[in-house]
């Protein structure tokens, strides 16, 4: 009973760590998947730094400087399929503080109001052209783990300039327009 005892439990111990181990391939599967997609990519149009130059919420036809007159912020497509957006307004106040630690509630608004920050995956159609973003984090942790495709999210490259329109609501949409950086 002892041999039967020594043989079994490490034969039993060893399949449930290959069922286990065999039940999870997506980790492992996923990554070859994508780095077959990398390589066998032809074209990645949206791929590249760019610069942010005009924002604007458009409702119904009236156009709303959300990040202000002068917004600002950088959209990074790298070539292995990650993304990372940072927009903001730079006109806004600095906390009168100067301690990000001790704002006012309305200097802790304002920061909120006149900023995001995103970063996550993306795909890239057949044509080059952008296919969708997985957001992993964001400063708006609503937006965390959404997938967004070209039904939310409409992006165009013009030579060096990338035009971007995220659906809202039905007449409300965010146009952010893009300047490959230098």
């Amino acid at each position: 009973m002892k041999i039967v005892k020594n043989i079994l439990i490490p034969v039993f111990a060893g399949v449930l760590l290959l069922v286990s181990v065999a039940g999870k391939p997506t980790d492992r599967t996923d990554k070859i998947k994508r780095t077959v997609k990398i390589k066998n990519m032809e074209k990645n149009n949206v791929a590249g730094t760019w610069s942010l130059t005009s924002g604007y919420l458009d409702n119904h036809g009236t156009h709303i400087d959300i990040l202000g007159p002068h917004p600002a912020g950088m959209l990074i497509f790298t070539e292995d399929l990650k993304f990372m957006v940072i927009v903001h307004n730079p006109d806004i106040p600095k906390f009168a503080s100067g301690d990000r630690a001790k704002a006012t509630p309305e200097e802790y608004k304002t920061a909120v109001t006149n900023s995001l920050g995103v970063y996550g995956t993306y795909t890239v159609d057949e044509n080059g052209g952008f296919g969708e973003e997985h957001v992993l984090g964001s400063t708006f942790q609503n937006m965390n783990g959404q997938t967004r495709g070209k039904n939310e999210i409409d992006v165009k490259v013009e030579g060096d300039r990338l035009m971007e329109t995220q659906k809202i609501a039905d007449g409300i949409a965010i146009h952010l327009d893009w300047e490959r950086a230098k």
